[in-house]
């Protein structure tokens, strides 16, 4: 049976909601243990089950944006989300003792996890039939990749522009170099966007529009569709759907997207696509 390290119940998706589960805020501390960095590469080095392409703001300071929250990493013995890692080395969370004396058994090296065990972790974790789950769920349902960020600025919203383009993903069509979309104002009112870049760009930083619909361009016939949500004043939400694309076109799409976001400054990088390395 395997056992759960840091499954705090801010955690989201992969927290413990139970009212008996400990707090990440009230685990939170001035220092850490005496060992601390050497656990840190404990918790960095283990085998990650769980994919979840995701980012989710820092629920102690509240100021930062942690890149692939909602993921999951195992030892072969323990389970812990990704996000464990950050909070250890900068809040100095509190760990169980029992995962801690686990940890320096292991004289700090994570071992190696077979396939066969790490699929067998993921079943117990998600349930028996996770994978052909999955599996069905990748043929029936669309592929959408959201990702929270902070609300934009034209400086970021410019960043993202440029790093869709130097990623392949061109916001404006290649033959007429224009916007495709569409832009829903706070009274509900549907506006097409025209124009080119410069449009998209006043209508994703000016914060005056409930939805932004635009597409991105890979080459001059095969386009991901993009949606951007602010749901609260601080928070923009991307949606990108590619779905529709052929099999060769969509892979490489994917790889696109993920050139474009994973690495973008202050670690806000793509959420809630959950995809399971397993699945």
């Amino acid at each position: 049976m395997i056992k759960y390290a840091g499954l705090y119940r801010e955690l989201g998706d992969v927290g413990d909601q139970s009212t008996s589960a400990p707090s990440l805020r009230n685990a939170a501390r001035e220092a850490g243990e005496w060992d601390e960095g050497r656990v840190l590469a404990y918790l960095d080095a283990g085998h990650e089950i769980f994919t979840a392409m995701g980012a989710e703001r820092d629920v102690v300071a509240g100021d930062v944006w942690i890149t692939g929250a909602g993921s999951l990493i195992t030892d072969g013995t323990w389970v812990w989300p990704i996000e464990l890692a950050y909070y250890v080395g900068r809040h100095h969370v509190e760990l169980l003792p029992e995962f801690l004396d686990h940890v320096r058994a292991q004289n700090y090296v994570s071992p190696e996890v077979p396939h066969d065990r790490a699929l067998a972790i993921f079943e117990e974790h998600f349930g028996a039939n996770a994978r052909a789950a999955a599996a069905a769920d990748a043929d029936t349902e669309q592929d959408v990749f959201v990702w929270h960020r902070p609300a934009f600025t034209y400086a970021s919203a410019q960043n993202l522009i440029d790093r869709l383009a130097a990623s392949g993903l061109s916001v404006a069509h290649p033959l007429t170099d224009n916007v495709f979309g569409f832009r829903d104002t706070a009274q509900g009112a549907r506006q097409p966007l025209v124009g080119g870049t410069g449009t998209l760009l006043s209508a994703l930083a000016e914060g005056g529009y409930r939805n932004v619909e635009f597409q991105c361009w890979m080459g001059y016939d095969v386009s991901i569709s993009v949606t951007v949500r602010r749901p609260d004043d601080a928070t923009q939400e991307l949606a990108f759907r590619i779905a529709d694309d052929p099999g060769p076109d969509r892979e490489e799409a994917l790889a696109a997207l993920r050139r474009t976001l994973d690495p973008v400054p202050g670690r806000p990088g793509p959420a809630r696509s959950r995809r399971s390395r397993h699945g």
